[in-house]
């Protein structure tokens, strides 16, 4: 099968794209940032938001996967979200749509529901964040180009946040405060986080495209078991060689601090570490039912002990090679 993955060269993308290549299809990939290294699979530089792009990196598709989104909590614009992951999304099923292709898996993310617990595929869309309604938005596009014709397989994947090795976003500021012995646990850290290992994450992809059948379907995706952010915060302590934190602050004072920082890094433009918002991200309970596929007999390869393992040894290595400013190049949402 000839695959498009359009953010090939992203975080997940680039090890879907690999997976895919040596999995026997032919594969291509379009990214704003193309990867500088090798790689299995022929990748052009093109953005989502220009349609001629997309066209022609998918002339000869049967399937498009579109993983390409604006998803940086820090310094992005309400336009900037909806210019990629809404307009950008209209561009491939345009692309699609002309081009006869028929099979197309779109990432969204669990941030269409807004926090909340116990959250399934048929639970309401309620964001929170403009990040969230722009997947909101992309996912209508994808849901109406899927209604247009009967032919027409789409899958819409919504992973919680996704970690592992060459990711910056909000597990990697945990496993470093913590490594540092910075880490102060906020609140009584009894609140579910779901979270969702790269590897995974792609298995998860490559079984769903497998299984495509005419028509919309929608898919959660998270890692089990479901872990409480205080069971989490252990876990990565123990994998560095460090003691779980001890020392706990409420909610609220602490909030009231960060709101400094938060507001240092508005006239400074530094995306810190700890912020207010990520703070009451962490309280949050998100927690994600991804039943649905394992009822499709989908089973999680790596537990989340080892893959916080495989990530930690990553970290290790890129803390010692690792420039100063290297860690800010993505900052995902705790979505």
């Amino acid at each position: 099968m000839k695959v498009l993955v359009i953010g090939s060269g992203g975080f997940i993308g680039r090890p879907l794209a690999a997976a895919l290549a040596n999995d026997g299809h032919h594969v291509s990939g379009l990214d704003a940032r193309p990867p500088a290294e090798p790689v299995p699979y022929a990748c052009t530089a093109g953005d989502i938001r220009d349609p001629h792009a997309v066209r022609h990196a998918a002339a000869d598709a049967d399937l498009i996967i579109n993983l390409a989104a604006e998803h940086k909590d820090f310094g992005v614009t309400r336009e900037a979200y909806f210019a990629v992951n809404d307009l950008g999304t209209e561009n491939v099923m345009a692309a699609a749509a002309d081009l006869g292709i028929h099979r197309v898996c779109f990432f969204s993310s669990v941030a269409v529901y807004g926090p909340g617990s116990d959250i399934t595929e048929a639970s309401p869309a309620a964001p929170a964040t403009p990040y969230g309604e722009s997947k909101v938005a992309g996912e209508r596009r994808v849901a109406a180009w899927a209604a247009a014709d009967p032919r027409r397989q789409a899958v819409i994947l919504r992973p919680t946040v996704v970690f592992g090795p060459c990711n910056f976003g909000n597990m990697f500021n945990l496993i470093r405060t913590i490594a540092a012995r910075r880490f102060v646990m906020v609140g009584d850290g009894a609140n579910i986080k779901s979270v969702a290992y790269v590897g995974n994450v792609v298995a998860a992809t490559r079984f769903l495209i497998d299984r495509m059948q005419p028509g919309l379907a929608a898919f959660n995706y998270s890692d089990y078991p479901q872990m409480t952010a205080r069971e989490l915060v252990a876990l990565i302590s123990r994998a560095l060689g460090r003691p779980a934190p001890r020392i706990r602050l409420p909610l609220a004072p602490a909030i009231a601090a960060a709101q400094a920082v938060d507001l240092v890094g508005r006239w400074t433009g530094f995306d810190f570490p700890v912020t207010a918002s990520r703070i009451r991200k962490l309280n949050m309970s998100t927690a994600i039912v991804s039943d649905s596929i394992r009822q499709l007999g989908f089973r999680q390869a790596t537990s989340i002990d080892e893959a916080l393992r495989i990530t930690i040894d990553w970290y290790r290595e890129y803390k010692r090679t690792a420039t100063p400013t290297s860690a800010h190049a993505q900052a995902p949402q705790w979505r």
